[in-house]
């Protein structure tokens, strides 16, 4: 015949059986700890732009100007000029037009009016100033910037330099003073039949010119005799009626 079991025995079984039987506690796992060095959210193409002419372009110390350009200037950079079929690529290139601009032109200033930005492109619609021998020259541009790996690797530059140099005394306004023959041609590149404006206005300032100017045109349909009134307005090259 069996011998039963201690009382003590069966009560220590019993008790493990009901433990294995519970349901385990759900423990809530740890949160991360927080990292030391958080990541800075990614810049977008558009500030990159508008950091690229604050800290490299308007930057009159060269060396900080070099450091900001090696972090948004890709090494494989490239200008994309028509009259310069063999451009050297890399931020040093790069550099080269930057102290070229600030050393024949110390006060050069870049105003980035408009950042537009589609895809990996993005287009800056600028305002130049300068000056020089006592002159004072303000034109405009548009530059177009592709961008690869958050750094620009490709870029388009179109300027009104003659605009510049006219004003700067570097060469004659060719309105008017060209042969008769050249006239239809020079019209036809520069768009304009009168002589370059002493006071050039760019951005901002051009439109709400244009503005003003619209609002007091008087409105009514231009015949044979009203078209003898037709004037040049000599800031916005418009011809207005008066």
């Amino acid at each position: 015949m069996p011998v039963p079991p201690p009382l003590v025995a069966v009560l220590a079984s019993v008790a493990t059986a009901l433990a294995l039987r519970a349901p385990r506690a759900r423990v809530a796992p740890r949160p991360p700890a927080p990292s030391s060095s958080p990541r800075a959210p990614p810049r977008s193409n558009k500030s990159i732009v508008r950091r690229l002419y604050r800290e490299v372009w308007n930057n009159a110390d060269l060396a900080s100007a070099n450091a900001s350009a090696e972090r948004y200037v890709s090494d494989d950079h490239v200008l994309i000029d028509p009259s310069n079929p063999t451009p050297e690529p890399g931020v040093e290139a790069y550099m080269q037009h930057v102290r070229g601009n600030r050393e024949a032109l110390p006060d050069y200033v870049i105003a980035v009016d408009n950042v537009i930005e589609e895809g990996d492109k993005c287009v800056a619609q600028l305002s130049f100033t300068a000056s020089l021998n006592e002159r004072t020259a303000r034109w405009t541009g548009t530059c177009v910037m592709e961008f690869e790996n958050g750094a620009i690797v490709k870029s388009w530059v179109n300027t009104d330099a003659m605009s510049a140099m006219i004003q700067l005394g570097l060469m004659t306004d060719l309105v008017h003073t060209g042969s008769l023959n050249s006239r239809p041609v020079t019209h036809a590149l520069m768009g304009r039949d009168e002589p370059h404006p002493e006071t050039v206005l760019t951005g901002k300032e051009w439109l709400q010119y244009f503005e003003e100017v619209h609002e007091s045109w008087e409105r009514r349909s231009i015949d044979s005799e009203s078209a003898r009134s037709l004037r040049t307005d000599k800031k916005s090259g418009l011809q207005v009626v008066i």
